[in-house]
């Protein structure tokens, strides 16, 4: 392979892995999360390719030598899009992990604090637990 086609297919690999994220931050915010799983596989297997292909171009440097400067600085920059991209998909991620950790707290605190020996509910009911959900993060 080329060195300008191994450039095309890093470049290739990186926009979809920056709109992969983009898609799963999407969702995070929505609170899709039926969606979360299959972008997540898919951002793995972008992933592992990527890496794959980058240890591929750098063990070959001629190829690096062979391309030039503007296209040397497309790659440097889309990578760097990349590694911004993938911090806000880590923050993004482990906001909404604290997020999930501290509802789960709340509500078996809330749990612990009600009575043992629950009373028998009404004729014609249970009974009313206020319970307030906000969908973003």
């Amino acid at each position: 392979m080329s060195g300008l086609e191994r450039v095309a297919l890093l470049l290739t690999l990186i926009e979809r892995l920056c709109e992969v994220m983009a898609r799963e931050a999407d969702c995070v915010r929505r609170m899709a999360v039926d969606r979360i799983d299959e972008l997540q596989r898919e951002k793995r297997a972008l992933a592992e390719a990527y890496e794959k292909e980058l240890a591929a171009f750098r063990r070959q440097p001629e190829l690096v030598a062979g391309l030039s400067l503007e296209t040397r600085r497309e790659l440097e920059q889309a990578m760097r899009r990349l590694q911004a991209a993938s911090r806000r998909n880590a923050d993004l991620l482990l906001a909404a992990k604290s997020v999930t950790e501290r509802l789960l707290r709340r509500v078996t605190e809330a749990l612990a604090e009600e009575p043992r020996v629950v009373p028998p509910p009404p004729a014609r009911g249970g009974r009313v637990v206020a319970v307030s959900f906000d969908r973003s993060i």
